[in-house]
């Protein structure tokens, strides 16, 4: 969600935005009582958003890289530890959680479709609690390397070390790896099995999962994987001027030349997240499902025991980016990540995107339409229409329909009455029709005593989504941002 035009602000922003650039250099580049991560308020501008809206009722274009000026381009803390598909941009988690009319220092912010951890870590960097619920174990594992810094020079003495053990520790143990002849070369493989075995032998459970987000990174990048794609694609062997079948000496430094500089941008980012961080930071994992919210206890690095279900009023603010139906293929994107760090055999990535709400396949036991059901009429109509070109499509789509607003009730049962949810979406095409994601999820939020209170709308000239289907969809341009207030009761019909 990458702004490459400036859009022209209603006066009243602008002198809310310029008020609070002019605020913090005369602070010395923060508000008194704010942190160096979120330095001022960003309520004036959310305020004068919020006017504007009520008053046209109709979406308003803006460029949250404008509305948070201070936010530079480029790294922040922890942002860029490991690649992930279709991330959320920063500056729109910052925005809402910088806003003290939403939510305060020490209150309770969810993230129901959790990705790789932007919503986590700004909420933490804000000095909030974060809780994140997420399907992909990589994504819960990248979250969890985000906000979980350790030491610069431990990480920096456990990769020396690990380097050395590689040398003499050998191993039978073959990876459950995808294809793994298809993406790799037999000595590029062959190495990278052997540092992923000496990384397991790390006794500081910290430094050992940040060691494998870099060799997550690094088994990427020395793949025959076309890095301008997410999804795995074979890269031309003719465009590149290495060869395509190295020998051992060859793969050896490739693969460490390229992890000597990942584990070196890695220690820089752990030290801004040091230095952004002005308390320990509270995180929390609610759980695999968005439908079914719950309290786990968690141990060391992601460890699980006991949970329940997660109390009704329990969050103060939710902010979110829902994947779209069928639109970006998560468990394909980070397959080969997920053989390689254990997290899903390659027998079992079926059966992980099945788990997975917006996949691209539904078993044949579920895919008929008449099996799902759904009460917003428009949707039902839409789904029937493309049932009559693409039955397996239309089936996708109202199971997405239905998981999407169990999920909706869940949010709206946890978040307190007077709360705020922000839903970042974006509608896309269906065998050539407009599939209005936002429209539909505007209508399960109204069912649930949500109201919208703004509805934002940011162009995507460029952010990694894989949304354009031959013949079914086409690439998203633009997502909406909206805005809900839960009602304090049935009459409550105005903002907080």
């Amino acid at each position: 969600m990458q702004s490459s035009q400036s859009i022209a602000l209603s006066p009243e922003l602008a002198t809310a935005v310029t008020h609070s650039a002019r605020e913090l250099e005369l602070h010395g580049g923060r508000q008194n009582g704010n942190n160096a991560a979120f330095p001022t308020d960003t309520s004036p501008a959310l305020n004068a958003l919020m006017r504007e809206y009520e008053h046209e009722k109709t979406p308003i274009p803006v460029s949250f890289r404008q509305l948070v000026p201070w936010l530079k381009v480029g790294e922040r803390a922890t942002h860029y530890l490991h690649p992930y598909p279709a991330k959320l941009l920063p500056q729109i988690a910052h925005f809402f959680l910088a806003a003290g009319t939403l939510s305060r220092k020490g209150d309770t912010v969810l993230d129901p479709f959790s990705g790789s951890g932007t919503v986590a870590l700004e909420t933490v960097l804000s000095g909030r609690n974060a809780l994140y619920a997420e399907v992909n174990p990589l994504a819960r594992l990248i979250t969890r390397a985000k906000t979980t810094a350790p030491s610069p020079e431990a990480l920096r003495q456990a990769y020396s070390l690990m380097r050395d053990r590689s040398a003499t520790h050998f191993t039978d143990d073959i990876p459950d790896v995808v294809n793994a002849e298809l993406w790799y070369a037999e000595e590029i493989f062959r190495c990278l099995a052997q540092i992923k075995s000496a990384i397991q032998l790390e006794q500081n459970p910290t430094c050992r999962e940040a060691l494998l987000i870099a060799f997550s990174v690094v088994t990427r990048k020395v793949s025959r994987a076309d890095p301008r794609f997410s999804v795995p694609v074979r890269r031309k062997v003719a465009t590149s001027s290495e060869p395509d079948r190295p020998g051992h000496k060859e793969a050896s430094e490739k693969i460490w030349k390229i992890f000597d500089w990942q584990i070196s941008a890695n220690i820089k980012r752990y030290k801004e997240l040091e230095h952004l961080l002005t308390e320990s930071p509270r995180i929390r994992y609610v759980g695999p499902d968005s439908r079914a919210l719950r309290l786990f206890d968690e141990g060391e690095c992601g460890t699980l025991s006991h949970s329940a279900h997660m109390p009704e009023s329990f969050v103060d603010l939710i902010i979110t980016s829902p994947p779209y139906v069928s639109a970006q293929k998560y468990v394909r994107a980070t397959s080969l990540n997920l053989g390689w760090l254990d997290l899903a055999p390659s027998k079992g990535l079926s059966a992980l995107e099945q788990r997975t709400i917006g996949r691209e396949h539904i078993r044949k036991s579920a895919s008929g339409i008449d099996k799902i059901t759904f009460a917003d009429a428009e949707a039902v109509n839409f789904v029937h229409e493309v049932a009559a070109v693409n039955p397996a499509r239309a089936a996708i789509t109202l199971t997405y329909l239905s998981e999407m607003n169990a999920a909706v009730a869940e949010m709206a049962r946890v978040l307190r009455p007077g709360g705020y949810a922000v839903v970042v979406i974006g509608d896309n095409l269906i065998c050539g029709r407009k599939f209005e994601t936002t429209h539909f999820i505007k209508h399960m939020f109204e069912a649930q005593s949500c109201d919208l209170r703004l509805h934002l709308t940011d162009r995507i000239p460029s952010r990694g989504l894989m949304t354009k289907r031959n013949g079914t969809a086409a690439v998203i341009a633009e997502e909406s941002i909206l805005v809900f207030h839960k009602r304090r009761s049935w009459w409550d019909s105005a903002p907080a």
